[in-house]
């Protein structure tokens, strides 16, 4: 998939929208790119959990964790706070596409 956000994100973002897929395989071989990505082991262990250490990386996971539980009151919530933090629209239309194509069936 290409997409213009950064490697690291797109790592948390397949962590956090992955965490509950059941597939221990899958789970390692996110853990080991995130690892190969620069992430700690904390970092993982945060995005396995929806979050980031990182201010606009924690916005871009709430914001795709709220489009998989289909929570349009959250994601519009998190749209409004990443303003605050001067992203732009285009940034959470790469994370909702992103988040899109990585939970469509037979991804």
């Amino acid at each position: 998939m290409t997409t213009p956000l950064p490697d690291r994100l797109l790592c948390q973002l397949e962590l956090a929208l992955l965490r509950d897929c059941g597939c221990t395989k899958t789970l390692a071989r996110l853990e080991e790119t995130a690892r190969e990505q620069g992430l700690t082991g904390a970092e993982i262990d945060a995005a396995l959990s929806g979050r980031s250490f990182e201010a606009r990386g924690s916005v871009m996971l709430a914001f795709a964790c709220a489009l998989k539980e289909g929570r349009a009151d959250l994601a519009a919530n998190v749209r409004a706070r990443s303003q605050a933090l001067g992203m732009s629209e285009a940034d959470l239309d790469s994370v909702a596409e992103y988040a899109r194509r990585l939970l469509a069936p037979g991804s």
